[in-house]
């Protein structure tokens, strides 16, 4: 399969790369069966890594505040050309969620979090890929590095709470990993990278490694003209809803829409090293459990990273720069800062085991390099889980007793009676007429109860009230958007 005619292998500072280093083609069949099953495996256990933990977490019926936004009400927003607020931008995540309301047979108030995970899960075999097809890597290392990132808790406390992030590190991923590819279509990573911005601002990071990657690989006028291209439809991915929307003008910034802030950089950086090894615990990261588990392990990636980078920079450079790339991101960002903003930087210390195994195993005499590469990849595996595990068992037990708890940031508390209680007693008493539709609203969590009651209504076919008065009891509230332009 050739490129797109014109187009180069990425060019490094010191010189270009040759293609041969971009990965093994699939040469048969067998082999192509072989890999897709590993994926699936991979797919499969972190799934149900990811949907284990989420049943703990949902156990006491608690749906956060964002949760309630992202996953019930902004969803529905689309639908209606509104945007709710300043805060919901990513319009790629509400459609996520959109689209897996839809697709599933009886959605619930906290149904979205074993989609989430599903979709999370996407990350381990990812990252098998890259490790394999860009990396070089033998299985047993890719397989390792595939395990870490399902494990690293950066990914695993984040990977079923039913906000954006971190879908927006599966599509990222995706789209470096496709821009990065032999297949003449490699062009389209830039329509992922803008799925990776609309997602989530995080996703500004993975677009501007797959835009230079991009545009180092052009060499001709047709070339050009497919990247010009495809940035067009990146670009458009993620600026549609300023045409879309009745109301509002504001993409992408989300929390950060106060825009860069220079003077945060020291304290940001600092706090940055305290989640990656210290206290991953911040906003809405629910958990205490540095990112990448504890600070020896940490550490070991330091090592791994440095280690890698001079094994391998010529095909592992576009992912060091994104690195990179988050940790300037966040570090002039403004709004909350949290863990939640640099889950990238797991799949970089992944995918940096990944090498520094593979390059290890690459200096054993040949006779006993299969025996010791299948050996080092169960060390690092129990390694990381030795540092990852305990903890997370230990918080599930937690969720489960209540001795931990997700907090109650909105005026929705779970009811004893069911987690649906609720919002079920409030279709009732709005279908009688015991309520308005601006008393709930005012009561109960403005326009975030009014959509859950909407969307979950079950007692009756018709809904309880037009889908209009939510938007109309939006406009009463006095909040920040207005039907003449933006927010």
């Amino acid at each position: 399969m050739t490129l797109v005619r014109g187009a180069a292998p990425l060019v490094l500072p010191l010189g270009p790369v040759a293609t041969e280093a971009y990965g093994r083609p699939a040469s048969s069949t067998t082999r192509r069966a072989r890999e897709s099953a590993w994926c699936v495996a991979l797919w499969l256990a972190a799934a149900a890594w990811f949907c284990w933990l989420a049943s703990a977490a949902s156990s006491s019926g608690t749906i956060t505040g964002e949760e309630a936004s992202i996953s019930l009400r902004d969803p529905l927003a689309i639908l209606l050309r509104w945007q709710p607020s300043v805060w919901s931008t990513n319009v790629g995540g509400a459609a996520f969620y959109g689209l897996a309301g839809w697709l599933h047979p009886d959605p619930g108030l906290l149904s979205m979090r074993p989609a989430k995970a599903l979709a999370t899960a996407l990350l381990a075999p990812l990252v098998y890929l890259v490790a394999r097809r860009r990396l070089g890597c033998e299985r047993p290392a890719a397989v390792a590095g595939a395990a870490g990132v399902a494990l690293l808790p950066g990914v695993s406390t984040m990977a079923w709470v039913a906000i954006e992030t971190p879908l927006d590190t599966v599509a990222g991923a995706a789209a470096l990993f496709v821009v990065t590819s032999h297949r003449r279509w490699w062009p389209t990573g830039l329509l992922l990278a803008g799925l990776s911005v609309s997602i989530y601002t995080a996703g500004l990071a993975w677009a501007a490694v797959v835009l230079l990657v991009a545009l180092a690989r052009v060499r001709s006028f047709r070339a050009a003209g497919a990247v010009t291209a495809a940035v067009a439809g990146g670009t458009a991915v993620v600026a549609w809803p300023l045409a879309w929307w009745l109301n509002g003008g504001v993409i992408v910034t989300g929390g950060g829409h106060g825009g860069p802030d220079l003077g945060a950089l020291p304290g940001h950086l600092a706090e940055l090293g305290r989640y990656l090894a210290i206290d991953g615990s911040s906003y809405y990261y629910f958990s205490d459990a540095p990112m990448l588990g504890h600070w020896w392990l940490a550490a070991l990636v330091a090592g791994a990273v440095v280690a890698s980078a001079a094994a391998r920079w010529r095909v592992l450079w576009p992912w060091l720069v994104l690195g990179l790339a988050s940790c300037g991101l966040y570090a002039v960002s403004s709004g909350v800062p949290g863990s939640r903003r640099v889950v990238a930087l797991c799949v970089v210390a992944a995918l940096a085991v990944a090498v520094a195994l593979d390059t290890l195993g690459a200096v054993v005499p040949i006779e006993g390099q299969p025996t010791y590469r299948v050996m080092s990849a169960v060390a690092a595996v129990v390694l990381v889980a030795a540092a990852t595990v305990p903890s997370a068992v230990a918080w599930r037990a937690d969720m489960l007793d209540g001795a931990r708890a997700l907090p109650h940031d909105w005026p929705l508390h779970p009811d004893p009676s069911g987690p649906t209680a609720t919002v079920d007693r409030l279709d009732a008493d709005l279908r009688t007429g015991r309520v308005t539709v601006g008393e709930v609203a005012e009561q109960h969590g403005g326009t975030r109860i009014l959509a859950m009651v909407w969307v979950l209504h079950k007692h009756d076919p018709s809904p309880p009230f037009p889908v209009g008065e939510i938007v109309e009891a939006y406009w009463r509230s006095g909040d920040r958007c207005s039907l003449d332009g933006g927010c």
